[in-house]
C-alpha cells in the first residue's frame, strides 16, 4: 500500500519515465516509417511525457519542501530545526512544537509566505536562499534581510479567542498588519541567536547535533503532555 501522496508521485514519475523510454525505443526501431500510430507515439513520448514529468517533479518539490526533514537537510538550517526539536528550549519554534500547537510541517506553517500563496518577494527570497546555499556563497550564521512577516503569525492567531482576549493587541492591530510592530518584540525569539549559531560558539556544536526524529519526539512529548493540542498562549 502506498504510504503517502509523495510516494504516489514518485511512483507515477517512474512509470512515466519508463513509458517514455519504451516509446522512444520503439520510435527508434521504426526509423523513418512515420505512420499515424508512430506520430501519435512520438507526440506522447516527446511532448506529453516530459510535460507530465515536469509537473510531477514540481509538485514533489513543493510538497516535500514543506516538511521539517526537508528544512533540516540544509546544513545552515540544522540549528533552527534541532532547537525546535529540543524539549528544553524556550524559543517560539520549540514552544510551538513541544506543546503540539502545530500538527505537522512546523517550519512551513510559520513561513507560509514562502509557499504558493506567498508574495512574489517571498518567493524570490526563497529562490535566492536556495541559490546561495547551492553555490556555497553564504556565511554562517545566516541572517534574514527583512523582519519576520506578522502575516505568518496572524494566519493562525488572528481572530482567535486567546488573541482577542489580550487588551494590548487591540490598539496594535494596524501596526501588526503593516509589520511596524513585530510579534517577536513581545513573544521572544523564534530561533537561537546569531551568536549561538556562529561556528566556534559554545552552543554551535549542540545546535548542529541531530535530535530524535520528528515522530519519535512527538510520541515522547505526547506521553508526558495532554493528548489533545494545548491552546497557544497569547
Amino acid at each position: 500500500m502506498i504510504a503517502s501522496k509523495v510516494e504516489l508521485v514518485q511512483l507515477l514519475g517512474i512509470i512515466l519515465f519508463l513509458a517514455q523510454f519504451i516509446l522512444l525505443f520503439w520510435l527508434f526501431k521504426k526509423g523513418k516509417t512515420l505512420q499515424p500510430n508512430v506520430k501519435r507515439a512520438a507526440f506522447v513520448a516527446l511532448i506529453i511525457c516530459p510535460v507530465l514529468l515536469g509537473l510531477l517533479g514540481n509538485f514533489y518539490i513543493f510538497d516535500h519542501s514543506k516538511t521539517v526533514e526537508s528544512c533540516s537537510s540544509c546544513h545552515v538550517m540544522k540549528p533552527m530545526v534541532n532547537d525546535m526539536l529540543d524539549p528544553e528550549s524556550m524559543t517560539l519554534a520549540a514552544r510551538h512544537f513541544k506543546n503540539n500547537w502545530i500538527a505537522d510541517n512546523e517550519c512551513y506553517s510559520c513561513h507560509t509566505d514562502y509557499g504558493l500563496n506567498g508574495t512574489f518577494k517571498a518567493k524570490m527570497d526563497g529562490y535566492r536562499h536556495l541559490m546561495r546555499y547551492i553555490t556555497s556563497t553564504y556565511d554562517e550564521p545566516i541572517a534574514a534581510r527583512d523582519a519576520f512577516n506578522n502575516a505568518n503569525c496572524n494566519s493562525c492567531h488572528s481572530g482567535t479567542e486567546s488573541f482577542e482576549a489580550v487588551d494590548v493587541h487591540q490598539p496594535l492591530l494596524t501596526n501588526f498588519s503593516t509589520n511596524e510592530v513585530s510579534c517577536l518584540n513581545c513573544h521572544g525569539r523564534a530561533h537561537p541567536t546569531r551568536l549561538q549559531r556562529t561556528p566556534g560558539s559554545d552552543d554551535y556544536e549542540k545546535l548542529m547535533t541531530d535530535k530524535p526524529a520528528n515522530e519519535q519526539l512527538k510520541a515522547y512529548l505526547l506521553n508526558i503532555a495532554p493528548s489533545s493540542p494545548t491552546t497557544p498562549s497569547p
